[in-house]
């Protein structure tokens, strides 16, 4: 999903939506490759984004960051630091909890 960002802030859910309509959970990097080609990102930009060790820090920490949040798996929504469950109706029902 990062080299996806890099490429188009609105490839970022073009992407997701993506990975997650086939179901994978962990793809192989010509998968993933193929996902970005799927949705019109610049093949070539992307392997290199995707080999570069940078991007692999980079992954770690958000992967890290959701492990400190208690997020083991996705997709999830927090609200105010506390997960708001999965269904539409438990998140709005958080969202409005938390506004005043």
């Amino acid at each position: 999903m990062v080299c996806a960002t890099q490429q188009s802030g609105a490839a970022f859910w073009r992407f997701h939506d993506r990975f997650l309509v086939d179901g994978s959970r962990a793809a192989s990097r010509g998968l993933l490759i193929d996902y970005a080609d799927d949705i019109g990102l610049d093949r070539e930009r992307f392997e290199q984004c995707y080999d570069d060790p940078a991007t692999r820090d980079a992954h770690e920490q958000i992967v890290n960051d959701a492990r400190a949040l208690g997020v083991s798996y996705g997709p999830r929504v927090h609200v105010n630091g506390v997960s708001a469950g999965t269904s539409l109706e438990a998140i709005r029902r958080a969202v409005d909890a938390a506004t005043p």
